[in-house]
């Protein structure tokens, strides 16, 4: 399955010239003694294509010596979001005539839609005398892929009632031809058997067929003949979907998630070390760092297979931390510290490396564990996981929860095993939810 690819250059090209899409720029304001001209009224802009160069020239009257001094200002502060100007030459002198205003427009953390700018581009002499024109940005967003990264344990990975996908064209699991997936390999002892598995690429993803068509279940690989084994489902199809209806680019979603998993050691992992935890611990309680290595490991691969941009982090975890005293209370700085470390340690992308760092805008959403029958009400272990769920947003900036306490039986049955795993409806209407908020951290 072929997807888009883009790379962010830091050359400057040529403008190119579009027809305009928003209203026609005011006239010029001009004087007796001197104009400005710019190149064209309406210059495509691309985000995160590099520098655009547009030409500028002075024409003077006869004995017009003045110094003249340019500038570039927004019509409204939403024109100059995340946009650079500067002249190549901001004052000319009575030799001059020409220079080059130079535009480049970063890659915003959400995506954005077409849309028409406009930069009032004056020029003034010492007297105060001023020519100015209305310069129109067509911009164009980019078109690197969305990257979202799903982590977390069993809820994440999706266990829901068995035979519950629906993928026949018209139903609720379809495919999506711009909705694609990192071709993951499978969470067994074939694929990790040893820690070195964890954050070795061959055996990390289908090397081979990198990307493919989204099909649940997202955390099994496609086979040869575009099938899946399992009829489960999960929340991040559905989060895809509401997502794909906002952004101009294809979508990749990368499964990192590994069931009955947390920061907490556990006596059914299958070796020691399977764990989220961003750095080793000494509290013998805790597990190790395999699992938060291989989702950054899965994010690197899936930007650098795509050259797509992170655009957030999903995570459904807690049941495993809630069953040991240590896990519980250590549970809200651990999951603070897992945050920073991967909005820090996933390779940068097409934002450039200031768009990395524990308190980046790459939006970290978690939701809240299932309440369906037996499961509540909470113990107070699970209690203290539930509440660093809901506070994440005062403990970490550009995050937040999702409310899933009214996703219980009798109108959400329940998923697989028990009630702690929510069912295909309940999933669906997460992966909505995840997006929603998704978007509200960000406004």
């Amino acid at each position: 399955m072929p997807w888009l690819l883009s790379a962010c250059s830091g050359d400057v090209r040529a403008p190119s010239v579009d027809e305009p899409t928003g209203t026609e720029p005011p006239a010029n304001n001009s004087n007796d003694q001197f104009t400005l001209q710019a190149m064209s009224a309406v210059v495509a802009l691309d985000e995160g294509e590099g520098l655009v160069s547009v030409p500028v020239t002075i024409t003077r009257a006869p004995g017009h010596t003045d110094d003249i001094t340019l500038t570039a200002v927004g019509q409204s502060d939403a024109d100059e979001l995340l946009l650079t100007r500067r002249f190549a030459d901001s004052v000319l002198d009575a030799s001059e005539a020409t220079t080059e205003l130079q535009l480049d427009l970063a890659i915003a953390a959400r995506p954005i839609q077409p849309q028409t700018r406009t930069l009032i581009v004056s020029a003034t002499d010492s007297a105060g005398r001023t020519s100015s024109t209305a310069l129109n940005l067509a911009v164009r967003p980019t078109t690197a892929p969305d990257v979202y990264l799903l982590i977390g344990q069993s809820n994440m990975v999706g266990i829901s009632e068995d035979d519950a996908r629906q993928a026949l064209p018209g139903e609720a699991d379809e495919t999506v031809a711009d909705i694609l997936q990192l071709n993951v390999t499978f969470n067994d002892d074939n694929n990790f058997g040893e820690p070195d598995d964890f954050t070795n690429p061959a055996m990390l993803f289908n090397t081979g067929n990198p990307v493919t068509v989204a099909l649940d279940p997202l955390h099994s690989g496609l086979q040869s003949d575009g099938s899946k084994t399992g009829t489960r489902i999960g929340l991040g199809l559905s989060f895809a979907k509401r997502a794909i209806g906002d952004t101009t680019a294809q979508i990749i979603l990368v499964p990192a998630a590994w069931s009955d998993t947390g920061f907490c050691r556990r006596e059914t992992n299958s070796f020691e070390g399977i764990g989220w935890n961003a750095t080793p611990q000494t509290n013998r309680a805790l597990s190790g760092t395999l699992l938060h290595d291989r989702a950054i490991a899965r994010a690197d691969i899936a930007l650098e297979q795509s050259g797509g941009v992170l655009r957030g982090i999903l995570w459904h975890q807690g049941e495993a931390d809630s069953e040991d005293s240590a896990c519980a209370q250590s549970y809200a700085s651990n999951l603070t510290e897992m945050i920073e470390s991967l909005r820090t340690n996933i390779a940068p992308d097409g934002r450039g490396t200031g768009a990395r760092g524990p308190d980046v805008d790459i939006p970290f959403i978690v939701g809240t564990m299932a309440m369906g029958e037996e499961q509540a009400p909470f113990s107070d272990n699970k209690m203290l996981v539930d509440a660093a769920h809901r506070n994440v947003a005062t403990a970490v900036s550009f995050a937040d929860f999702v409310n899933n306490d009214d996703l219980v039986p009798p109108a959400f049955a329940c998923g697989g095993g028990s009630c702690i795993h929510f069912g295909a409806d309940a999933l669906r209407e997460m992966g909505a939810r995840y997006y929603e908020r998704l978007i509200d951290v960000l406004l």
